[in-house]
């Protein structure tokens, strides 16, 4: 049997667990990794890299950093004075939620963007007397839709660039995306606000950071948490090379354990490591699919699909839905670089601009909606809400047909074939 063909078994019995879940998913996830270890997939060595990461490390630190506004009392304060705002609606949190993280993420790193604002929307939640679970999917979705604004507001969109460069073609600009993305962070907005929200059910679950014991209001604690956590925020979004943003999380969590606004003991129990597994086993995952040539596969199945003279909107069509399926299993990144060579063959091959074909492989190499699996973020959400696999889906699929919506809508007037 062909390595593409025990990679997809493994992935599809992965999916059917995280579907049915007989086992907790994190079984499932670590258990895909090992799988695919040992059919020869990917090597022994790499089953837990992805625990030997910097997004780990930044989760972690974050999640200290986090857990002490609720430890000192703050949050308490925050999150009341933020439903003054919203109100006691559960959707007008949600919209809040959306528009906020979405501002963000179009400037910071969009897991830097819910680390920070995870603490603060559970609080305002919980000040409200309303499930956390359907907010924080909303912070994950603002923060997706704020990476599409700007050209660093994802990391993908600077690979993109990068490929495009290598290729011998002028790489898009800072804003040179942001048509694009206004377009899906206002319909995005209102699709989750006023429908995708509605799709799926509050789990009622708090995360472990919001799980502190109740303690008495401390004025000068309350007041280095908040400064750190501040601290924290402006160092990731500057982003500067000598303090990379794990680095600044680990320092802040240092600064909350050393001023003793938490202990060592409340700081290690604030860490959800159900969170932290299943965003390690992703690369795993993420790294088999890609070493058993399935991606190949669908890059060839494309050229056969499209024939000699194919039109402008079959193009469209069909990259757009290729790359966006391969990336709900498959890193963002490796995806991109993966049809940025073909896109720009087959725009030489037909005589048309190669920029809105690396624009649409750019967009849907980075719509990691549909899958818990997608994207780091997205398995950190799930440790987070406990969100089903078929919950993702049923959100997450509307979601991809609005992105598509937007580029044909977009795609003629600010990038023309």
């Amino acid at each position: 049997m062909s390595q593409m063909a025990l990679a997809l078994i493994i992935l599809a019995i992965t999916i059917v667990l995280f579907i049915t879940e007989p086992v907790p998913i994190v079984v499932t996830a670590i258990g895909a990794s090992i799988a695919y270890a040992y059919t020869g997939i990917i090597e022994v060595k790499d089953i837990f890299s992805g625990y030997n990461s910097t997004t780990i490390v930044l989760l972690a630190g974050m999640m200290v950093v986090g857990s002490s506004l609720f430890h000192t009392g703050i949050t308490d304060i925050i999150g009341e004075k933020m439903v003054k705002v919203t109100g006691k609606s559960e959707r007008n949190i949600i919209l809040a939620t959306l528009i906020v993280s979405c501002a963000l993420s179009s400037i910071c790193s969009n897991i830097g963007v819910m680390t920070a604002m995870a603490p603060l929307v559970t609080a305002m939640c919980i000040s409200a007397g309303v499930g956390p679970s359907k907010a924080l999917l909303g912070l994950l979705f603002g923060a997706q839709f704020g990476g599409f604004i700007t050209l660093v507001g994802v990391g993908s969109n600077a690979s993109a660039a990068n490929a495009m460069a290598e290729l011998g073609l002028t790489p898009f600009g800072f804003f040179g995306i942001t048509p694009y993305g206004l377009g899906i962070s206002i319909l995005g907005t209102l699709y989750f606000t006023f429908i995708g929200s509605r799709l799926i059910p509050d789990t009622g679950y708090v995360p472990e950071f919001a799980k502190a014991e109740k303690k008495e209001f401390n004025k000068t604690k309350a007041t280095i948490a908040s400064v750190t956590m501040a601290a924290v925020l402006v160092v990731i979004a500057m982003s500067p090379k000598a303090v990379p943003m794990h680095v600044a999380a680990v320092v802040g969590a240092l600064v909350i354990v050393g001023a003793k606004c938490m202990t060592v003991k409340e700081a290690i129990a604030a860490i959800d490591w159900n969170c932290m597994m299943l965003v390690g086993s992703l690369t795993a995952i993420s790294t088999g699919v890609k070493n058993s040539g399935a991606g190949d596969a669908v890059a060839g199945m494309i050229l056969k699909v499209l024939g000699d003279n194919p039109s402008t909107f079959m193009i469209t069509t069909i990259i757009f839905f290729a790359a966006a399926f391969l990336t709900q299993v498959m890193s963002n990144i490796p995806t991109i670089l993966l049809f940025m060579p073909i896109g720009v063959s087959i725009a030489e091959a037909i005589g048309v601009s190669p920029y809105p074909i690396c624009m649409i492989i750019t967009l849907a190499g980075a719509a990691s909606y549909a899958t818990p699996f997608a994207a780091p973020q997205n398995m950190m959400t799930v440790g987070w809400t406990q969100y089903k696999f078929l919950d993702f889906l049923k959100i997450g699929i509307p979601m991809l047909l609005v992105t598509y919506i937007v580029i044909i809508a977009v795609t003629p007037f600010y990038l023309p074939y």
